[in-house]
């Protein structure tokens, strides 16, 4: 899921400095409103986005026992795309913001991974001060909306120590699956985080269009 967000992120952010000039030539000479422009880009090439995580997802699904359940395969896969879909917003927002591809690239790095880390996934003990930043992270309500449904079942306890908060370091007995999520620090439910993603979808693209709406020529 990671890889497929960061790759979203990337690929969108290009899409409008490397037509900048185009874009404002057109927009003086009025060929055609931007809104046109802006759908027509946006969703023409949001399928070729959305191609490879699902197949990435049909394939290592099952490879991975995830999970028996096809609803489950099913939802995970959805949110794994809305997930795309919201990295797919922030880098269209990243690029619509800042036409200079060298400072926009360096901006889409810092960003993509600062929210990354700070998702409350990679890093677990994330400083007092920065504990606000996960909830601007898509990567904390994409995991935390995928991890009740593939956790829906007991969960045998193996003596890893991964579970040792419930497990106690034992390799017998179960944990109960809404122990395991609360254990995992999972908060909202899977519709919230769901709703969330879909925001995340939303906004960031709609703020690129404004922010493509007040560029003129000249700007940078």
């Amino acid at each position: 899921m990671t890889f497929w967000v960061f790759d979203a992120m990337f690929q969108s952010f290009m899409a409008f400095p490397q037509e900048r000039t185009v874009i404002l030539k057109e927009r003086a000479s009025g060929s055609y409103r931007l809104s046109a422009y802006f759908m027509g880009k946006t969703t023409s090439e949001m399928p070729t986005r959305l191609v490879l995580p699902l197949l990435y997802m049909i394939i290592s699904f099952f490879m991975a026992s995830i999970s028996n359940k096809f609803s489950t395969f099913i939802a995970t896969t959805l949110i794994s795309l809305l997930s795309v879909m919201a990295g797919e917003s922030i880098g269209l927002f990243v690029g619509a913001t800042i036409y200079d591809m060298e400072k926009g690239m360096t901006a889409m790095t810092v960003i993509s991974l600062a929210l990354a880390l700070l998702g409350g996934f990679f890093v677990e003990n994330v400083p007092s001060f920065l504990q606000w930043a996960k909830f601007v992270s898509p990567f904390k309500y994409a995991y935390d909306a995928s991890l009740p449904l593939v956790f829906d079942d007991p969960v045998p306890c193996d003596g890893s120590g991964a579970l040792e908060g419930i497990c106690g370091g034992s390799d017998t007995g179960f944990a109960q699956p809404e122990e395991v999520v609360a254990y995992l620090g999972v908060q909202g439910s899977v519709g919230f985080n769901v709703g969330i993603l879909i925001v995340f979808g939303l906004m960031p693209r709609y703020v690129a269009y404004l922010a493509l709406r007040a560029k003129k020529e000249g700007d940078r």
